[in-house]
């Protein structure tokens, strides 16, 4: 629960040593000396300015007094955590924001690197035993609606490498606050290295899936945006909120099925673009990229031959350790194959998440396999392919959490000596799994999968997503969205 600012706890005595450090590595100081962590949004906390702290057995409010150059912060006590912020009605505005349903409790942070203090993209944020959650969006922002007749009292973070962080609910539904994860180096002594043979440890992590992906259908509902960006610039961006059945993963010859809650779309070309270029197929490559579901052909029993296996690293991912391994084409292979790296769970050989890519030295050969249609006044041609596929644990088995794709090409005149860029990315995230009363859908309600999404029809809802979980838009496709003329749901924490 919330405590007032009178609690003894502000009246106790701290020294902070006299040196030249920022306000960031002070409040860490700090925390260390009183076993409390402290939460704040950084509009209101400058990390980086330096300070020489004179805090010599003072009481612990008028060190933090000190250590932040003013005296009007306020300091509230959630569980093991204070917040410093400002009276509500002293908070400058930054940025509008549409109102939230009553019964729903808003959660909104940033997330950042405790050493670098750089942004962290694609962390996962949710209430795991829920089914319910997001990921931060690549400026480390995040927000989550969680109903509030569930009244969870604790939200999890977790990223590939990182500690896993928890915090009260009602910390973060207070004010918007950073977050800073510290890296998780796994000591050898924790952990019994096998001497593991990495593509047979492959073929036992197919083998387990049974036992560790989900043998019933369910339902997700799950957030999609793609986007185009040329030059930096964005021609198209489109969101949408599906609900997809999710075959068993036991019967892998059943197809999964999208239905389409809502969607919003823009394009923004002028006259100057002589060339754009549309995501095809976006929607079903999201699916497709699900290689528990679908095993890729490049890690059949056959293709294994033209791969070097290893094992590359030991990491965490969440409260799990897994194995990293790493699978890379041998010499002399010309085909433009995948690689990548697997990540498998050291205890149940469960499949977590995998990063893969065109192979760089091959990847001239892929562009028949991603160009539908050419310009002939243009040369394009693929400059990086990569992917990124996470999992996450709900009921005791694993189901499909984050894909993302990212395809970069070059292009340019045919007698032009100066290259262009083009961005293609597509991102599915499923913020809530239900069990209950799973069935396929009527054939009259499909999304179509491999077309073009932004060529699908669409119908605006004023209301617009007030009740569902996205991930909060980069700055960047604010502008993109700019020709929408109806009510856009903005992020406040932006």
């Amino acid at each position: 629960m919330g405590q007032s600012s009178g609690d003894d706890l502000f009246s106790k005595r701290v020294t902070i040593p006299s040196q030249r450090t920022t306000v960031y590595k002070a409040l860490n100081q700090l925390a260390d000396s009183i076993g409390f962590q402290f939460a704040y949004d950084s509009r209101l906390v400058d990390n980086d300015r330096r300070i020489r702290p004179q805090a010599q057995n003072v009481e612990l409010r008028r060190a933090l007094h000190h250590i932040l150059g003013d005296s009007l912060f306020l300091f509230t006590v959630y569980d093991n955590h204070i917040l410093i912020h400002r009276k509500k009605e002293t908070i400058e505005e930054l940025e509008t924001q549409q109102p939230v349903p009553l019964s729903y409790t808003m959660l909104r942070g940033r997330v950042l690197d405790s050493q670098t203090l750089k942004p962290i993209s694609y962390v996962t944020v949710g209430i795991p035993e829920m089914g319910l959650g997001s990921i931060t969006n690549q400026e480390g922002f995040f927000q989550l609606k969680i109903p509030l007749k569930q009244d969870p009292r604790t939200i999890s973070l977790m990223h590939l490498g990182y500690k896993t962080r928890k915090f009260p609910v009602e910390l973060l539904a207070a004010e918007p606050i950073d977050i800073f994860l510290e890296a998780d180096v796994i000591s050898i002594q924790e952990v019994i290295i096998r001497n593991v043979d990495p593509k047979q440890l492959l073929r036992d992590a197919f083998a387990r899936i049974p036992d560790n992906y989900s043998a019933k259908p369910v339902y997700l509902t799950s957030f999609y945006r793609e986007g185009v960006v040329k030059n930096d610039k964005y021609q198209n961006y489109s969101e949408a909120i599906f609900k997809i059945y999710k075959s068993s993963y036991t019967r892998p010859n059943e197809t999964d099925q999208v239905k389409q809650l809502k969607s919003r779309k823009t394009q923004n070309l002028e006259p100057a673009d002589t060339l754009s270029i549309k995501l095809r197929g976006g929607i079903n490559s999201s699916l497709t990229l699900d290689l528990v579901k679908h095993p890729p052909f490049y890690l059949e029993e056959e293709f294994l031959q033209y791969y070097n296996f290893t094992r590359n690293d030991i990491i965490t991912i969440g409260d799990r350790v897994a194995y990293a391994i790493g699978f890379n084409l041998k010499e002399g292979v010309t085909e433009p194959l995948m690689e990548g790296v697997l990540y498998i769970d050291i205890d149940n050989l469960a499949i977590l998440g995998a990063d893969f890519k065109v192979s760089p030295q091959n990847i001239g050969r892929a562009t028949d396999q991603y160009v539908y249609k050419r310009n002939r006044r243009f040369r394009l041609r693929p400059v990086s392919i990569s992917y990124s596929v996470r999992y996450k644990s709900y009921d005791g088995v694993h189901h499909l959490s984050h894909v993302r794709g990212d395809l970069k090409f070059r292009y340019r005149y045919r007698r032009s000596l100066f290259n262009n860029s083009f961005h293609l990315f597509f991102e599915l995230v499923n913020t809530q799994i239900e069990t209950d009363n799973v069935v396929r859908f009527d054939r009259r309600e499909l999304e179509p999968m491999h077309n073009v999404f932004l060529d699908n029809s669409w119908v605006y809802d004023q209301v617009f997503w007030n009740d569902l979980n996205i991930i909060p838009p980069e700055k960047s496709v604010f502008d993109a969205l700019n020709d929408i003329n109806a009510k856009i749901e903005e992020v406040r924490y932006q």
